[in-house]
């Protein structure tokens, strides 16, 4: 805690000291002495029109330019390509310079701006990918959506980076700290018509936390930029042998200091699939088959507001609600062979039926100070996040030729909270740009596991499998980034984040605890060279950390049935990786990308056959290496086609270090490539078609072969009444390949598995959009926020 107080001492401290500097205010008006709003301010020096500051005046044409250092400068107001004003001034003291009166009286009645996004957009440090943009990603939920982000895989429904894993999920910069199914049905309540784009972030500067192996993965929310009330109701249906129906609205209204967006949706559907999983070994074949199927329900709202409170400071609230309610059926079979005789031993015919409510509450509170115009800015944030979830199972076993029959019923809630504390600083010195910040993080999560036997119809508690598990986690982090423009060709960025963390586990019925005190620094860099404008080259640098959830941490056993069950492991440690990249990007449409990184200490699940008992649990147990070579092309091919086409070739090769290891190691390579592809088929631009292609071809990794995974998707968007209203109709997986399928190799046995579903869907989806957006100042405004973020 002390180091905790001593780095938001400094931070505080070292906001004075930089402040302490020079301002010029005023307010800029016509002739006529109406105001100017959002003129555009230069403060250059005068000994070499260097360029100190950049800003624009307010809705009342005021404007205020802060932290000036002592000297001689010029200051020319601009408006529409035109100079309005210059004076030279000598600044040694805070200056009003009064009503500034212009040489034009030139007004603004209407501009329409039209900016055509591209698909993809490669940056120094992360790939994005405009969803709004695309028309694959429109009416359907986020993890629909991320399927056609480039770089990001998602199989049975578990998100990775192509060749990675661990990858950690943030919404608007901020980490959801779910993990497994529970971040699956999250994300699930999340629809695509709110989403603006899609950050893939394979190395992360020292300002976002170190967690996350492989990078982040960014969802970023549209906001409201706006002036006047308007608003879009949606709806869509899918098809893939289940029925899904959703519908969602927004309601937004913004005026010159306050805005207020509200939003609901809700989803139903079904779905269903078909697993089966082989264990062999010298003495034994364990062959697992199910068929879970089941329906699912969810609803949110989400209630954003900002206020203006001045010129240069901001302050917002968001509040979200979800709720997810989900029912499943699963008919199991086990069948245990003897060898080498193949002679069948006993069947296992297991029928469970799950039901789950999962409701999710998140609160982000925020306050923006924008220091000067040149993108300096105070921020600080306080963000809250629930989880009350219940859980309860119902779980009927036959045991042949024995005719043994159980029954049992369980519950298991996992309880999350987290609290976080962030302060930020973006501040821009004539030398060199600065930021720095701290953030604290509380996690929380209260599981309870409550097993019965049930005996006709009456229900006995099993002391012996229940279990209580309370869980804590605390994170102290500071960091400190310096960019430097050494030159028009050549950039620098370093930093340094230091992440304290603090664990405590209790198992409340056997009273068992463990404690995990560790700390670690994570450096970054960044070189950026630009020879001209067709060519840039960059290299980065960063490593990052892998932190085991408290699922996984927990050491007592979760039964899928009597003879199957896994259990968490309190001793894991950390991961961590080293990321280094080397990239080139020609003409903003050719990408090319180097990368290695190196995994240590990373935890995995291993499973194993215990006196016919199939036991799963974890260890630190692997070290990798990893080389890989990325290419993409994004660009309009001609007027009417627009491209996004890449590939990823990685070879691994994996080191199991830890005693009880004893898989065999699958070096080899990852291959796959796809292509996103929009044609628009009239002059207006309301009519465009989608064809997509995506294929993995069979490939290696850790100790595991997995086979080829493939899919062909098509789709029509057409928009009409003057674009406010749009129609969606695409087809996923056209021939039905989307399967996943695999075998695990270790010295004392085989494990082989399979995952079959109808991935072949029809989804038809309609926005219409209503009330008056348009108005001159919200376009002005629009921009003029886009510069003030600019730095994030």
């Amino acid at each position: 805690m002390k180091k905790n107080l001593t780095l938001f001492m400094a931070f505080f401290c070292g906001i004075a000291l930089l402040q302490a500097q020079n301002s010029i205010k005023g307010k800029v008006l016509n002739q006529a002495k109406q105001p100017i709003d959002f003129a555009e301010l230069h403060l250059l020096k005068e000994t070499d029109d260097q360029l100190v500051q950049q800003g624009f005046t307010s809705e009342t044409g005021e404007f205020n330019l802060t932290n000036i250092p002592t000297a001689q400068y010029t200051l020319t107001i601009n408006y529409l390509g035109q100079q309005l004003y210059t004076q030279n001034i000598t600044l040694d003291r805070d200056l009003d310079l009064g009503e500034i009166i212009t040489e034009s009286s030139t007004a603004l009645e209407e501009i329409v701006l039209q900016a055509e996004k591209k698909l993809v957009e490669r940056k120094a440090d992360r790939l994005v990918f405009n969803t709004s943009a695309s028309i694959a990603s429109q009416g359907m939920d986020a993890i629909e959506a991320l399927k056609n982000t480039p770089m990001v895989k998602v199989q049975n429904d578990k998100i990775s980076l192509v060749g990675k894993s661990s990858v950690t999920i943030m919404i608007n910069d901020k980490i959801v700290h779910l993990q497994a199914e529970a971040l699956t049905n999250y994300l699930k309540t999340l629809r695509s018509d709110d989403i603006e784009k899609i950050e893939v972030i394979t190395n992360p500067p020292s300002k976002y936390e170190a967690s996350g192996n492989s990078g982040l993965i960014n969802i970023v929310l549209k906001q409201n930029k706006s002036l006047g009330l308007y608003g879009s109701v949606s709806s869509s249906y899918s098809y893939n042998n289940y029925n899904a129906i959703s519908g969602n609205g927004s309601l937004n209204y913004q005026n010159k200091k306050w805005n207020l967006m509200l939003k609901a949706n809700g989803n139903d559907g079904r779905y269903g699939n078909v697993n089966s999983y082989t264990y062999t070994n010298k003495d034994r074949i364990l062959d697992a088959y199910g068929d879970p199927t089941g329906n699912y329900n969810s609803a949110g709202l989400n209630l954003t507001t900002n206020y203006q409170l001045s010129s240069n400071s901001l302050v917002g609230v968001t509040y979200d609600l979800s709720k997810y309610k989900n029912s499943t059926s699963n008919n199991n079979e086990s069948k245990y062979i003897a060898l080498p005789t193949y002679t069948l031993d006993s069947v296992i015919n297991s029928l469970t039926k799950v039901n789950n409510n999962n409701l999710y509450q998140t609160l982000n509170t925020f306050y923006d100070y924008n220091i000067d115009s040149l993108g300096s800015k105070l921020s600080l944030g306080m963000n809250y996040f629930t989880n009350a979830p219940e859980g309860s199972t119902n779980m009927d076993e036959r045991n042949s030729p024995s005719n043994q029959t159980r029954s049992t019923y369980f519950t298991n809630d996992l309880n999350y909270k987290v609290w976080s504390g962030t302060a930020d600083l973006s501040y821009k010195l004539p030398w060199v740009d600065v930021e720095f910040g701290g953030k604290y993080t509380n996690y929380d999560n209260r599981s309870k596991v409550f097993y019965y036997n049930r005996f006709e119809d009456q229900l006995t508690y099993d002391t012996t499998r229940s279990n209580r598990f309370n869980y804590k986690e605390d994170n102290y982090a500071g960091y400190l980034s310096l960019n430097k423009q050494l030159n028009d060709k050549w950039n620098v960025k370093g930093g340094v984040r230091f992440e304290q963390t603090e664990v405590e586990g209790h198992l409340l019925e056997t009273n068992e605890k463990f404690t995990k005190s560790y700390n670690k620094w994570f450096p970054s860099v960044f070189v950026a060279y630009n020879p001209n404008e067709k060519h840039a080259f960059s290299f980065n640098y960063s490593k990052r950390i892998n932190r085991p959830y408290s699922s996984i941490l927990n050491p007592f056993r979760y039964y899928a049935n009597t003879y199957s069950y896994n259990s968490g492991n309190p001793e894991l440690d950390p991961s961590f990786t080293d990321n280094f990249e080397l990239n080139y990007l020609f003409n903003s449409a050719l990408s090319v990308s180097f990368n290695y990184y190196h995994i240590s200490n990373s935890f995995d699940q291993y499973s194993t056959l215990v006196d016919d008992v199939f036991v799963s649990t974890y260890y630190n147990m692997l070290n990798s290496d990893n080389y890989g070579i990325t290419a993409s092309y994004s660009e309009k091919i001609t007027g009417w086609w627009q491209t996004s086409t890449g590939t990823d070739l990685i070879y691994g090769k994996s080191y199991y270090r830890n005693s009880k290891a004893n898989q065999i190691p699958q070096n080899g390579v990852y291959f796959s490539y796809y292509s996103q592809n929009t044609f628009t088929l009239n002059q207006a631009k309301t009519l465009n078609v989608f064809l997509n292609w995506y294929h993995q071809v069979p490939h290696k990794e850790d100790n595991s072969k997995y086979a080829k995974y493939q899919a062909l998707s098509t789709g029509l968007k057409a928009n009409l009444l003057d674009r406010k209203l749009n129609l969606n109709l695409s087809v996923y997986d056209i021939f039905n390949t989307g399967k996943s399928s695999g075998t695990s190799y270790f010295q004392d046995n085989i494990q082989s598995f399979s995952n079959t579903w109808n991935s072949r869907s029809l989804s038809i989806g309609a926005t219409y959009t209503f009330g008056d957006s348009s108005n001159k100042k919200s376009i002005k405004e629009a921009t003029f926020s886009d510069k003030s973020r600019s730095s994030k």
